[in-house]
């Protein structure tokens, strides 16, 4: 009989602590689409859902790619590496970001990323810069997971959001999105030149072998295109029917995200880890099951839940009187539940270092929703919505399924691997 791993308790103890780091994260946004709403109604927090798609732009581009690797990575170096190990991923992060920093200003200024309603349109420059600035705080927190201090990442996130809380809580009216983006900016300016401090040499840290570059092209795909395929869904939705039903859409959104988000924050934070250290076949299948059995059936049991319960909780978390009802929503929760489905062979795809599937499996997400809105004829509905959400996330599970089974059949003809990974 072999001896349990003496890393196994640990990272046992971890989904506790994973688990507030989400809610904590998530009870910031929460607060700050309640404060929003309060102040502008619906079409208030689908603007700032807006900005927010421009900032991701430019941060998940790293964050999407070297972030989640860097939470994978470091548990597996030794802990003298692991500061080295954040200061490189900081060095090409902020590289990568920048690069696409400078396209997009490029865009902006050509009129090519017109992606904010016409009064908020002064806001796209310094969305985009705010962005670079949060790459910094980003990978901190993806390096702290990665180390088993969630404690200490729940403190990083509460500080990211407790800024703007307060900003916005003082915020003059009608100033209440660029309030937001400068206590952002301001937050993420300081992290970064605190890190940058103690990061080595630029062309130390780019000259490394430190195994993060493989995640680049993944990060390129899921950064750039997930918040800008989300940016022009909400632009078609607002064109097509009106930013009241995009506000709606953004509503449903956030509020089956306290569950989505939960399940991707476990799997990226607990189980992520676990399957890049699995060798064997049979350690990887068994981590898939666990990630299915203890992330994703609870949270399709709390998807139905929140479905029965969805006007209190709309209330509760916006204000009364949305426009959206249980039949609505229907298509919208079975599109979540295939989006956490098609997560968990998503990150088996991350742990196999299979970033051509990533990047592919990329394109029939997000952007194959917005594609999918763009073909209905109009005017767009939230039922007829919620169907192209569902068809999209249910094609993005079959892909990724079947990519994770193409790369561990590779993997035993290479014989790195042995057979029935997902048997």
């Amino acid at each position: 009989m072999t001896a349990p791993s003496p890393a196994a308790p640990r990272r046992s103890s971890r989904l506790l602590p994973a688990l507030g780091f989400v809610l904590t994260g998530l009870a910031g946004r929460a607060l700050i689409d309640k404060l929003l709403a309060l102040r502008g109604g619906p079409e208030l927090v689908a603007h700032w859902a807006q900005v927010g798609s421009l900032a991701n732009i430019v941060a998940g581009v790293t964050l999407a790619g070297i972030g989640i690797g860097l939470t994978g990575r470091v548990a597996g170096v030794a802990p003298y590496r692991q500061r080295q190990l954040l200061g490189d991923a900081l060095r090409l992060g902020l590289m990568l970001s920048g690069a696409c920093l400078l396209v997009a200003i490029g865009l902006a200024l050509s009129g090519r990323l017109a992606l904010l309603p016409a009064g908020q349109a002064a806001l796209v420059l310094p969305a985009l810069g705010t962005g670079w600035l949060a790459v910094a705080p980003g990978l901190l927190t993806a390096w702290l997971l990665g180390r088993g201090q969630a404690g200490r990442a729940i403190v990083c996130v509460a500080a990211l959001l407790a800024a703007p809380l307060l900003a916005l809580s003082l915020a003059a009216q009608g100033h209440e999105l660029a309030t937001l983006l400068a206590a952002q900016a301001g937050f993420g300016g300081v992290v970064t030149l605190w890190l940058l401090g103690g990061a080595g040499s630029w062309r130390e840290a780019l000259a490394r072998d430190h195994g993060l570059r493989p995640f680049v092209a993944a990060g390129i795909a899921i950064g750039i295109l997930s918040p800008a395929a989300t940016a022009v869904a909400r632009l078609e939705i607002a064109a097509s029917a009106s930013w009241e039903i995009a506000g709606a859409v953004q509503a449903l959104w956030r509020s089956s995200e306290w569950i989505t988000a939960i399940a991707a924050g476990l799997l990226n934070a607990h189980f992520l880890p676990r399957l890049a250290a699995a060798r064997d076949a049979a350690g990887f299948a068994a981590v898939l099951r666990a990630s299915a059995r203890q992330v994703v059936v609870p949270a399709l049991l709390a998807l139905g839940l929140l479905w029965l319960l969805l006007p209190q909780v709309l209330a509760l978390l916006y204000r009364e009187g949305l426009p959206v009802g249980r039949i609505d929503a229907l298509a919208f929760f079975a599109g979540d539940a295939l989006r956490m489905l098609s997560w968990i062979f998503l990150f088996g795809l991350f742990a196999r270092g299979t970033g051509w599937a990533v990047t592919v499996g990329e394109l029939l997400s997000l952007p194959l929703f917005a594609a999918l809105l763009w073909l209905l004829p109009g005017p767009l509905s939230l039922p007829a919505i919620g169907l192209a959400w569902m068809l999209a996330y249910a094609v993005y599970a079959a892909f990724n399924f079947w990519a994770l089974r193409r790369s561990a059949r590779r993997h035993e003809s290479h014989g790195d691997l042995p057979p029935r990974v997902l048997g």
